[in-house]
């Protein structure tokens, strides 16, 4: 017959020692873990606390990111390379998603529907509020430089080869932005 811990507990008398000197919880883990939660705790925390304040928008946001992130995780495309569990792949996803709506505004704003811009518009909003710090342009050009100076290449061939080693993640910046450096770079 099947147990819970509390009745296995129960079962030996109660005591401490039926579980050794494991400890169930303690506080100073909790605060540790809310500390360095990764993006999709995040995520999933803010479902339940958008669930309960019933907003609409930030809930069909995150359900569609996290559904996203899910996607990732099994799409053959991306195989055992993906985690949910890395921030810099789950920024990733985030960094498409957001992609996907500037593309939307920019159509909706053409089509002459500015009602839904600005509901786009308001999804990138509550989207970016889970990326970590974005490098700025010149951030992201000093380090395209100093890549390039140190492999010591010029000429747009070895493009392939600076991205490669630039270290800029998708959680620091999108691979577009770190692209059109590399490519203003090396002329």
């Amino acid at each position: 017959m099947f147990r819970s811990a509390f009745q296995q507990w129960a079962h030996v008398g109660g005591s401490r020692s039926a579980f050794g000197s494991m400890r169930l919880y303690s506080a100073e883990a909790g605060t540790a873990a809310a500390a360095a939660a990764t993006i999709n705790m995040r995520l999933k925390s803010d479902l339940k606390a958008a669930m309960k304040a019933k907003e609409k928008t930030r809930l069909s946001v995150i359900k569609g990111v996290l559904s996203d992130i899910l996607y990732a995780e099994k799409s053959a495309l991306t195989g055992a390379s993906f985690s949910r569990d890395l921030d810099s792949d789950v920024a990733g996803v985030i960094q498409r998603a957001i992609k996907q709506r500037h593309d939307s505004v920019q159509s909706y704003t053409e089509g002459g529907r500015e009602d839904l811009a600005q509901a786009e518009s308001a999804e990138i909003v509550i989207l970016s509020k889970y990326l970590p710090e974005q490098l700025s342009s010149e951030q992201i050009e000093a380090r395209v430089r100093q890549t390039i100076e140190r492999l010591g290449v010029s000429g747009i061939k070895a493009m392939g080869a600076v991205m490669r080693e630039v270290g800029i993640d998708a959680g620091q910046a999108p691979k577009s932005k770190v692209a059109e450096a590399v490519k203003k770079l090396l002329g």
